[in-house]
């Protein structure tokens, strides 16, 4: 009986820390956004409990008719915008799904950087370079090194192994397991599926690489798009990994039973 006091504030720690760990009661650190409300302009667009406002530095993107664009006549190089994630820990995982179409003559990219001010060139890790309507050679890229390095993954449109239409969106489905260092990247376009990436060795990149989620769009200019690029849908979540639930709920039964006996 002397000891019940002290189960119960065990199990409360227990309980504590299963949201710490998990962020919350689902289990998880979830944005979801298919930008079809609040339309205006992206910087200093809210996302979700855990993570960072969208940040831009030029005021080129903005939110309207269920897409992220850019409103802008002149093609930067770097239109680049960021939000910061949840710190990612040794027992999570990190998916991510994003729906977009590429258009310019260069690329749409996405990814992940330490800090909200690197983008692709500059310090960014596990990029997705996306080259579409307005390249010579709409192509998909992979790059899992720091900056413009590390080019693991590289396929043209026309490739049989993907068969796109750059002219319709693609979703693309990231997973990266932070226990085991594994990145696993797919894509889908119309009817046409591809695994880019299985279980990659993503050992390389640091957790402290996946402190905030970029995109980018270069060389993007209204005048001279007929079909600019946009991003239609957007899902991040920083989930607890199975094995990390198992013994939270493992300690938990254990105490509870034990609490139970000494009654």
């Amino acid at each position: 009986m002397k000891n019940i006091p002290s189960l119960r504030i065990g199990l409360g720690v227990l309980a504590a820390l299963s949201l710490h760990i998990s962020g919350n009661l689902y289990g998880a650190f979830v944005y979801e956004d298919t930008f079809s409300s609040n339309n205006g302009t992206l910087n200093g667009r809210t996302t979700a409990s855990g993570f960072g406002a969208w940040t831009n530095a030029d005021g080129a993107f903005q939110v309207g008719g269920g897409q992220i664009t850019i409103n802008s006549n002149t093609p930067v190089d770097y239109h680049a915008a960021t939000f910061a994630l949840p710190t990612l820990t040794g027992n999570e995982t990190l998916s991510l799904t994003i729906t977009l179409r590429p258009s310019g003559p260069i690329f749409t990219g996405f990814g992940f950087t330490p800090n909200s001010g690197q983008y692709v060139a500059n310090s960014g890790y596990d990029w997705i370079y996306y080259t579409g309507l307005g390249s010579p050679n709409p192509r998909i890229e992979v790059l899992t090194g720091q900056g413009s390095t590390g080019l693991v993954y590289s396929a043209s449109l026309t490739n049989t192994a993907l068969n796109f239409d750059a002219s319709l969106p693609t979703t693309f489905q990231y997973t990266y397991s932070a226990s085991t260092k594994k990145l696993t990247i797919s894509a889908t376009n119309g009817g046409n599926s591809s695994t880019l990436l299985n279980n990659f060795d993503a050992s390389a990149t640091p957790l402290s690489g996946f402190s905030n989620f970029a995109l980018q769009f270069q060389g993007q200019a209204l005048s001279s798009e007929t079909n600019p690029a946009y991003v239609d849908y957007l899902k991040v979540a920083v989930v607890p990994e199975p094995s990390t639930f198992a013994m939270l709920l493992c300690g938990l039964g254990a105490m509870t039973a034990l609490c139970r006996r000494r009654r």
